[in-house]
């Protein structure tokens, strides 16, 4: 019952999620080759808005848990005074007493503010206008007046693939996004991208059935 629910859950935010996220750039290990499927995946969001961390966390966690895997969100053990570069061994021992063998880790590269012209709706025609020179200027006039100007924000995120077993990185995967309505809906246009890649890739499998 619980997992129809959660199923139900994550289609409902697919719907909602009306914002698209495109791949810039992706990298993986050519020597790569999985020994065995992963056990648990831990989930790292990098943001320094604590809601932000776990909104992302959670949608990449609930995501990974309809995937079929076991997922753990790291907000609240991977604490600002632990994440430091002399704690590796700890982190370490935290990620493995907690049975964790793969880790994805999410950042934002930039955000980038830009504006964008929006061209009218008057139909464009390459023939001749009556009244010579004055009759293009009037039509074109119009043509460019009926459109408009609207600032756009892209942001660019990443993703890390690292298998603990054995200890390297295996992907990594830059996109962009256009106009988010939110964080949520920002989470849910990431995860949904990045996971397929890692599918494509063989990374990582549905093993849900559906």
């Amino acid at each position: 019952m619980k997992s129809k629910i959660i199923a139900f859950a994550l289609i409902l935010i697919l719907a909602a999620c009306s914002t698209s996220t495109n791949i810039t750039g992706s990298w993986k290990a050519d020597d790569y080759v999985k020994e065995a499927d992963f056990k648990k995946i831990a989930v790292v969001a990098l943001a320094k808005n604590g809601t932000d961390q776990l909104i992302v966390e959670k949608t990449f966690a609930d995501r990974l848990t309809y995937l079929g895997y076991s997922a753990i969100q790291t907000s609240d053990f991977l604490v600002p005074d632990v994440v430091k570069k002399e704690n590796a061994e700890v982190i370490d021992k935290m990620f493995k007493d907690r049975g964790v063998d793969a880790v994805l880790i999410l950042s934002i590269l930039k955000v980038k503010d830009e504006t964008r012209y929006v061209q009218g709706n008057t139909p464009y025609g390459p023939g001749a206008y009556y009244g010579g020179y004055y009759g293009y200027y009037y039509n074109n006039y119009n043509r460019m007046n009926s459109g408009y100007y609207e600032e756009t924000q892209s942001i660019f995120l990443e993703s890390k693939f690292y298998d603990l077993n054995k200890g390297k990185l295996v992907s990594s995967i830059q996109t962009k996004t256009v106009d988010p309505a939110g964080i949520d809906d920002l989470a849910a246009s990431f995860s949904q991208t990045i996971l397929k890649k890692l599918i494509s890739d063989k990374i990582i499998e549905n093993k849900s059935g559906k």
